[in-house]
Order: structure tokens, then C-alpha cells, then sequence
């Protein structure tokens, strides 16, 4: 189902604001950014989740993940010359610097062994040429628990 046009501008606000300040906006933001109603900016959330644009934090409208970002502090810091953001797995760590455009280093721990592990994209080419991202999850069950994914 495509997006209406009230969630394309949720949407595209979150993002930016994620680009911007690598943490994601609480709602009063986006009611005062976009001046609508608190009401509205609700009922674009939970459509944007349900369309899996976005995840909710259980039970709340804060936003928790907006893919490739996290809102929360997580084991994969992806550090730039600008922010560090936090990204929600090793393939998300990647999506970052792929989707800014932009150099960055991750320091993180393999989580079956916990070996440090470094990897990063500079000039848009891995910079690690070992490890392996392993998908415990198979990617058609990712919506089943996102949050564990």
C-alpha cells in the first residue's frame, strides 16, 4: 500500500531529523515541524509501522528504529566525521554510510564468539575483508520480531 501523503511527510521528516541529529524526533518535534496535530502525527506513525516504514517503541509512539537507524544505543555504533549513529545490526551499519553517501567506521563484538570486530566503508568499498555477516533470523521471518531480528 503506498504511503498517503501526510505519511510521505512524517516519513521524510524522521529521516531527516535521524540525518541531521542521529536520534530520532519525539513527536512534539514533528507536530511543531510539520504543524499538524498531535493526533495526526500518531496516526501517521502507526501506519508507517504497519507498513513496516518504521518500528514503535512497544506500547508508545516513540520511534525505536527507522531503518538502517536505531533510536536507542546499540552494538553497532557507526562513527563519521559529522555523528556517530547507532544502527540495529552489522547490515544496517552498512546501510548507513550507503545511504548518506559518506565514510565510516564500525567498532562492535561478533555475538556468537565476541572477537572485536572493525568494518567500515571509506570511498563506498568495505573496509574490512574479513568476517562474516551471519543472518540468524531468515530475512522472510525479519518482521516476526523485529526487535530481535
Amino acid at each position: 500500500m503506498p504511503f498517503s501523503s501526510r505519511e510521505s511527510e512524517v516519513r521524510l521528516f524522521v529521516y531527516q531529523h535521524f540525518v541531521d541529529t542521529a536520534e530520532a524526533p519525539p513527536v512534539t518535534a514533528i507536530t511543531n515541524e510539520l504543524t499538524i496535530t498531535k493526533a495526526e502525527v500518531e496516526a501517521s506513525l502507526k501506519a508507517l509501522e504497519s507498513q513496516h516504514a518504521l518500528v514503535l517503541k512497544p506500547g508508545s509512539f516513540d520511534i525505536w528504529m527507522a531503518h538502517p537507524f536505531s533510536a536507542v544505543p546499540t552494538s553497532y555504533p557507526v562513527k563519521t566525521d559529522r555523528l556517530t549513529y547507532y544502527a540495529n545490526c552489522a547490515w544496517d551499519a552498512l546501510g548507513i554510510p550507503a545511504m548518506l553517501g559518506i565514510d565510516s567506521e564500525t567498532e562492535t563484538t561478533c555475538p556468537d564468539c565476541e572477537v572485536p570486530l572493525i568494518f567500515g566503508v571509506q570511498d563506498g568499498r568495505l573496509t574490512s575483508s574479513e568476517g562474516v555477516i551471519h543472518f540468524a533470523v531468515p530475512p522472510r521471518k525479519f518482521w516476526d520480531d523485529v526487535g530481535f531480528t
